[in-house]
């Protein structure tokens, strides 16, 4: 029997508790809690199990104890750990029960602590109403998975992993959902869970009467929670509860998250920073959106040894706590969701937005800050108004990344690697375009800020709008996504740069812009997307988004 066994342990579900979000600081909370979450997880199995070894993400246990103070609002813990735990299958199976339960009892603190600082007025068991609605709620939500497999050292590290693997992936498919009867009104932000009411909900209650309960138990929230006041001196705290907001346990915790870690930070030696809104970022009407995922990253931890794979993570942990942090909030103005390993979030403004998205994925393939010559990641980028819905935009933000990652040439049969960009403007329209990072090892994004300095300098924007009218006409969806006859397109573009110099203005080289152009159109999957991503590229260069 094995002494010592390699464990799995996940913490979610991520998706759909990260994407219940009105607000920006709601999106970051639910990753920042998660990671948190996990983090406690892995205390919790140093304190049980002194001797482990938790190999993916590289995190010791003093970084645990004693994080750093610089990068402690980003959420750089991914949802699951990989560690090595001395002892028979038994006594890892009763350590991990433990870690289970005691990542639970810290939600069950964190939703409770919420209630208490929202409702401080609430009598005893009025609070201890919604705690047990708040408890539920989380027993039916939180989904946490595991796994021990004899781990030995002359057998191969991959083959015990992926063994471990195919386990979770069972257990997680043998998913029981816990059913928590519900009666009243959904909660206002994920409209999924019962929002928090003190009074019961009679089987003949309409919709009035419900509303009318809610709005009782919420007006019972502390001031410093209600809607804006005149002339305020606490601004930063008001109104973080609209008045038509009713929102359940999980919903609230998330919402007043700040109050929980903000002494949290104190201790670290660091101040909590608020994060952002959507108006705060960037200083026109539109703010951008960064995803990034690295491709293929299977075979990055298909090492046969333990060693191996802690490099691999090793290398993740630098850029996602390091390089990732430096690029995002110190050498630009965007404010990180989270970064962790492989996967980043990054709210941007848009005139850095490209600029961010392409050091991102060549720092990820650089040697010394991310995985070094060979990995490559796919990027989504979105330009949305700050009046659009934040789901939407965060929803969109991830097709787009998914589209990045199926993007194949048949020209160049190029895979994944690519960038997905969207500008989706105030009056509706919408434009996109997907194209690779890379042509014959250059980077594309010098083609296009090629073509933006000559948008700014010398040619004027009715370029795109002439050469749209002349070859929009030609497309057709289903059998002719480009234009087959090329000299055609290339002798249309020379004429319409021509004709679109500004006043007073030169274009030097005109050729070799028209082969920049060229070079572009070939890449694209089609010529929709070369029309909208000239289109997107005009928007770039128009006073850093601010129009519209």
């Amino acid at each position: 029997m094995s002494k010592r066994q390699l464990v799995i342990f996940t913490v979610g579900p991520v998706q759909s508790f990260i994407a219940s979000a009105r607000k920006t600081e709601d999106f970051w909370s639910g990753s920042y809690i998660l990671s948190y979450l996990v983090r406690e997880a892995m205390k919790a199995l140093y304190q049980a199990a002194p001797h482990c070894e938790i190999v993916y993400p590289l995190v010791t246990k003093e970084e645990l104890e004693n994080p750093s103070s610089r990068h402690l609002h980003i959420a750089s813990i991914p949802n699951r750990f990989t560690a090595i735990v001395n002892g028979e299958a038994e006594k890892v199976e009763a350590i991990l029960q433990e870690t289970d339960q005691s990542v639970r009892n810290v939600f069950c603190d964190f939703c409770f602590q919420a209630i208490d600082n929202v409702f401080p007025f609430l009598l005893d068991h009025e609070k201890e109403k919604l705690k047990t609605t708040t408890e539920a709620q989380i027993r039916s939500f939180l989904e946490i998975y595991w796994v021990a497999e004899p781990y030995d050292e002359t057998e191969s590290f991959r083959q015990i992993r992926e063994r471990a693997e195919r386990r979770l992936g069972a257990l997680k498919n043998e998913k029981r959902y816990g059913s928590v009867p519900q009666h009243g009104l959904v909660c206002t932000v994920c409209k999924e869970r019962e929002a928090l009411c003190l009074e019961d909900i009679d089987e003949f209650d309409r919709y009035g009467a419900m509303k009318q309960k809610l709005v009782r138990t919420w007006e019972r929230r502390a001031g410093i929670y209600k809607e804006p006041e005149e002339n305020s001196e606490q601004e930063q705290y008001v109104g973080r509860i609209k008045k038509n907001e009713f929102l359940c346990g999980i919903c609230l915790g998330k919402r007043v998250a700040r109050d929980y870690f903000t002494p949290i930070f104190e201790t670290a030696g660091t101040k909590f920073r608020i994060f952002p809104s959507v108006t705060e970022i960037g200083s026109g009407k539109y703010y951008a959106i960064v995803m990034m995922d690295g491709d293929n990253m299977g075979k990055w931890f298909s090492g046969e040894n333990k060693e191996d794979y802690s490099r691999i993570s090793r290398k993740l942990a630098h850029f996602s706590q390091e390089v990732v942090p430096n690029i995002v909030e110190k050498d630009y103005h965007g404010r990180l969701v989270y970064a962790g390993g492989d996967d980043v979030l990054a709210f941007v403004p848009v005139d850095e937005a490209l600029k961010i998205a392409e050091e991102l994925r060549f720092a990820f393939s650089d040697e010394k800050k991310g995985l070094g010559k060979g990995a490559t990641a796919s990027v989504g980028l979105i330009v949305a108004h700050k009046k659009a819905p934040l789901q939407l935009v965060l929803n969109e933000v991830r097709r787009l990344e998914q589209k990045a990652k199926s993007y194949y040439s048949e020209t160049t049969k190029h895979q994944k690697d690519a960038l997905a960009i969207a500008v989706h403007t105030r009056s509706g329209e919408i434009s996109e375009a997907v194209l690779p990072w890379t042509v014959e090892q250059e980077k594309i994004t010098d083609e296009l800020h090629q073509f933006l300095l000559l948008l700014k300098e010398s040619l004027s924007p009715t370029f795109i709008h002439h050469f749209t009218q002349a070859f929009y006409p030609l497309l057709h969806e289903d059998y002719h996504s480009k234009w087959e006859n090329k000299e055609m397109v290339r002798t249309e573009l020379r004429r319409l740069l021509k004709r679109s110099v500004k006043e007073g203005a030169k274009i030097n080289n005109l050729d070799s812009h028209v082969e920049t152009l060229m070079k572009l159109y070939d890449i694209v999957p089609s010529g929709y997307d070369f029309l909208y991503l000239l289109k997107i590229l005009t928007f770039f260069k128009r006073k850093e988004g601010t129009e519209k």
